[in-house]
């Protein structure tokens, strides 16, 4: 529980990230990774 609520407190709403932001040293790699939503069958 002090882990949400540690995170909740670095949570930024114009943060990219779900939770905190990037610091200097910080390293951000963009990857490429496909959607599974498109390729899921639908009941309807």
């Amino acid at each position: 529980m002090k882990l949400v609520k540690r995170n909740q407190k670095l949570h930024n709403p114009d943060s990219p990230l779900l939770i905190g932001d990037v610091r200097e040293g910080d390293v951000v790699k963009e990857v490429n990774e496909p959607s599974f939503i498109d390729a899921q069958t639908t009941l309807f």
